[in-house]
């Protein structure tokens, strides 16, 4: 008897969540769970949907996992601990998808903001890509802002192993303390290091962006299981960060909120964090942009497997339908600005 109640209990909880606004309410077995990096840039707008409760309007409640580094996010992406990674780059994912890993870029996060660290005595001779010629170089492997300073080398045909001295660093706070201690002349920074290195003393010269705007950073990439069987998670997931993407349009300062109470940041690391005017965010996929870095790594000579098409990565489709279901259920003429950027940068 009792457990009769108990399921007409649930069953009338179901059919009250169905019947409110459209929404779809998603059992605990449903949940996504995510994995973010903790106090850095791509890790505000997830955290900005997660303090304005924006899940709670799309039917999307997933858990969030912190990670310390990209390698092990993707690692546990790879053998299915975690759903999605929303902080783990652009290069490195597609790293590990050369080497098998399963994995599906399904939208964006966010471009540019990567600083290069220097001492403040020397940060006129980093104004350029040329002014690396000669230095010893610190930069964090698998981390997307190694892969766009190697480019640029590239382009200006600059050799790594001739022309400079490379140090490649596990983590990009390591990169920062070399740059502190003296061990190195300047450092390929991440977006989390920027406040704290302006906070160090340190000079910040260069951005990523300034050597290929726009370019994408961390990417929301699932695994094809996942898309297989939980696209509608993965849908409504979407729809929750685009919320989340147009509130910080209307209002940056809740970002700056969100980053002190979901993230336990100090005021002025959660604002600098927030409103740095190099980092751009935008759940879009840019899908030109993720197939230039592709090329980077290409002539980087970062791929084990250069034949698999960089495209066959990418699914733009789960993000195409969480903005047109927006469109309907929630109406904006920023959706419309979406479609136009989306062109632009898919299309």
């Amino acid at each position: 008897m009792k457990t009769l109640l108990n399921w007409i209990v649930a069953a009338a909880l179901w059919t009250l969540a169905m019947g409110w606004g459209g929404a779809v309410a998603v059992r605990a077995a449903e949940d996504l769970r995510i994995g973010y990096g903790v106090g850095g840039a791509s890790s505000v707008i997830p955290m900005l949907a997660v303090e304005e409760k924006l899940g709670d309007l799309v039917g999307s409640h997933p858990t969030y996992i912190s990670f310390l580094s990209s390698a092990d996010g993707l690692n546990a992406l790879n053998v299915g601990k975690i759903d999605v990674g929303v902080s783990f780059g652009t290069c490195a994912p597609l790293t590990f998808a050369s080497q098998g890993a399963e994995f599906v870029i399904i939208a964006g996060n966010i471009a540019g903001g990567h600083p290069i660290i220097s001492k403040p005595e020397v940060a006129d001779q980093y104004r350029n890509i040329e002014g690396f010629r000669g230095k010893t170089v610190g930069s964090p492997r698998l981390y997307t802002s190694d892969v766009v300073w190697r480019g640029a080398l590239h382009k200006a045909g600059i050799k790594p192993a001739e022309d400079l001295t490379l140090i490649e660093f596990r983590r990009p706070l390591d990169v920062l303390e070399a740059v502190k201690s003296g061990k190195i002349d300047v450092g390929i920074g991440a977006s989390n290091l920027t406040a704290n290195a302006r906070k160090d003393g340190l000079a910040v010269p260069l951005f990523s962006n300034d050597l290929f705007p726009h370019h994408p950073c961390c990417r929301i990439v699932t695994t094809r299981e996942v898309l297989r069987n939980k696209r509608p998670e993965l849908i409504r997931y979407l729809k929750s960060l685009l919320l989340a993407e147009k509130k910080y349009v209307d209002d940056p300062e809740a970002a700056v909120h969100s980053n002190i109470s979901q993230q336990n940041l100090p005021e002025d690391i959660a604002r600098d964090l927030a409103l740095e005017p190099h980092q751009e965010y935008a759940i879009d996929p840019n899908t030109r942009g993720v197939l230039e870095m592709w090329d980077y790594m290409v002539a980087s000579d970062y791929l084990e497997n250069t034949d698999l098409a960089p495209a066959s990565l990418i699914d733009v489709s789960l993000y195409r339908e969480a903005l047109a279901q927006l469109k309907k259920e929630y109406p904006s003429p920023f959706w419309d600005k979406l479609e136009t950027r989306y062109k632009e940068w898919n299309e």
